[in-house]
């Protein structure tokens, strides 16, 4: 997750190819990432109301991001989306008291989609082309 041209990015890149390495073949030497599981949540210290933390998990693959959650029982079809400076915003329920950020730089807003079934709501978004550098 994250800028791919931030280094800590790459490390921990590199951290998941080094475990998986040896578990799941892949193609040029490079496991396929299946997913990681990042848990996100909660508003600013001094948010004026208190805000409630909503799990998700987050899916990478080369072209696209995809977010699986499931929403709280008080408020299965209420939420919003945002995307501001990179970050993916979801808020629910009556008075929007639970909220995910998520830091997902590299987006096309126009490609992010959502699907609700039976509580659980999937997020599915596009990942901007890649920008070559000079060296490439």
């Amino acid at each position: 997750m994250g800028n791919p041209n931030d280094d800590s990015y790459k490390d921990l890149m590199d951290i998941i190819h080094k475990i998986l390495g040896n578990q799941i073949p892949g193609k040029d030497g490079v496991p396929p990432i299946v997913g990681v599981k990042f848990v996100v949540g909660g508003g600013p210290q001094n948010a004026p109301s208190p805000s409630r933390m909503i799990p998700v998990e987050v899916f990478e693959c080369e072209t696209s991001f995809t977010i699986q959650t499931e929403l709280p029982g008080e408020c299965p079809n209420d939420f919003t989306l945002s995307y501001t400076n990179g970050k993916l915003q979801l808020l629910a329920g009556e008075n929007r008291e639970y909220r995910a950020e998520l830091p997902l730089a590299g987006i096309d807003p126009s490609s992010i989609k959502t699907r609700l079934k039976n509580g659980v709501l999937e997020i599915f978004c596009g990942k901007l082309p890649a920008v070559p550098t000079e060296a490439e």
